[in-house]
């Protein structure tokens, strides 16, 4: 249990990262322009070991692979129309309380993965990242905000429990981030041709693209040795390291909920560890 929290917050510090880049490219950039690009970019990185692994074709593990690439694009979609409106603490946190879908859909179809201790966990990372969502997204309807703000909880922790059951049917790392990446690219590349995206931006699509993929084998990695609830409350903490980074870079004191929001999540990690 303690390998699969250790991957999950090393997850978290690339995802922390690729966020406060993604918003930086946002500001200069169409923002769901940059969605094709960078799942390619995410897909070429991985590919060289393509070769060297074994591959599972079998009729579940083709389905599964559909499945993930098609939640894969409309998180994208849904994900990078935040990055458009918020910062990227709220976006990230956003992301993060992905636990709640994800605890609902181990419970479903992983019977007996579970104790109630990561059940609570998921729970208080949840209730710590919505206080710190609070008036995140003022250019957005209430409305809107909370309809994308689902999809992306859903979707980032439906993609998780995704990956174990491609880990229980024989599909290894490589291939189902491989898989996955590279048919959500080629559907958004079509969806979203990057038209305003120029070639000049490729150094820093890359760096964004590699800690993107650092952050997703981390979670593949991990689910193939625990419960996804676990590993997606450990990545729930993402937001409190961008948070914690955008207050250095700002010199300015974090807000009061932003430290009950710190003291929660880290109870919420702290009771998966136990």
């Amino acid at each position: 249990m303690t390998i699969t929290v250790v991957l999950g917050l090393l997850s978290a510090v690339a995802n922390a990262a690729a966020s406060l880049l993604s918003k930086q490219l946002t500001r200069r950039l169409p923002a769901r322009q940059l969605i094709g690009p960078l799942l390619a970019l995410n897909a070429l990185l991985v590919a060289p070991a393509a070769p060297f692994v074994a591959w599972t074709w079998t009729p579940p593990v083709v389905a599964l692979h559909v499945a993930s690439a098609a939640l894969l694009v409309v998180t994208s979609l849904a994900v990078w129309d935040l990055f458009d409106h918020g910062e990227a603490s709220a976006v990230v946190a956003a992301m993060s309380i992905s636990p709640l879908p994800t605890t609902v859909a181990v419970a479903a179809v992983l019977p007996g993965v579970l104790r109630a201790p990561q059940v609570i966990a998921a729970v208080v990372v949840v209730g710590a990242v919505l206080y710190a969502l609070s008036g995140a997204f003022a250019a957005l309807s209430r409305r809107r905000t909370l309809a994308t703000v689902l999809v992306v909880a859903t979707g980032t922790g439906l993609i998780t429990v995704l990956g174990r059951l491609l880990a229980d049917r024989g599909a290894g790392v490589v291939e189902a981030y491989l898989v996955r990446t590279g048919l959500a690219a080629a559907a958004s590349l079509l969806l979203v041709p990057p038209r305003d995206v120029p070639v000049r931006e490729l150094p820093s699509l890359a760096v964004r693209a590699a800690l993107v993929t650092t952050h997703f084998l981390l979670i593949l990695v991990a689910v193939q040795e625990g419960s996804p609830a676990v590993v997606q409350t450990a990545v729930a903490t993402a937001p409190l390291l961008v948070l914690a980074a955008e207050t250095a870079r700002s010199r300015r004191a974090p807000p009061r909920r932003l430290l009950l929001a710190a003291v929660a999540a880290s109870a919420g990690v702290a009771v998966v560890l136990l």
